[in-house]
């Protein structure tokens, strides 16, 4: 099992790079700031000739969602996309902040005397319980669009 928010993979596809183009478009509309109707595309982001940025189209908070990269590399039979997918940086930033905080205040608080031991068991442990969430939400993610991606690009 994979431990770190991050993944990458490529894809191969006898299709010439105006094909892929071609079906990736049809899954990306530009993105927008604020989306009132629920009929879009499943992702936005970017596409260009030298490969694309993307993330999908949701209506609830989700902040474990992953950015999905691609680079395009184009051989004399087949198409390679080369493609990468991690959070946001804001989000790992917020996540290494918010580790720092916890257990800066839970150890010196425990050095201070002032939690009980088996307090202080309970609460060290609950930041590992968060990251078990976080990496459930994020590899749930990242299989589907990883999925959906090989999916359309292949067929």
């Amino acid at each position: 099992m994979k431990v770190l928010p991050y993944d990458s993979f490529t894809i191969l596809t006898d299709d010439p790079l105006p094909i892929v183009l071609q079906s990736l478009n049809a899954l990306v509309e530009p993105t927008k700031t604020f989306r009132f109707s629920t009929k879009h595309a499943p992702y936005q982001g970017s596409i260009s000739e030298s490969g694309f940025q993307i993330s999908r189209i949701i209506h609830y908070d989700n902040s474990f969602l992953p950015v999905i990269r691609g680079r395009f590399e184009v051989k004399s039979d087949q198409t390679v996309i080369h493609v990468q997918m991690n959070t946001h940086p804001f989000v790992m930033a917020f996540l290494g902040f918010w580790f720092l905080c916890w257990y800066s205040a839970v150890i010196s608080m425990t050095l201070a005397g002032s939690m009980p031991n088996n307090m202080a068991a309970l609460v060290t442990g609950m930041p590992i319980l968060i990251l078990i969430l976080f990496g459930v939400a994020f590899w749930s993610e990242a299989n589907r669009s990883r999925n959906e991606l090989t999916r359309v690009i292949r067929y």
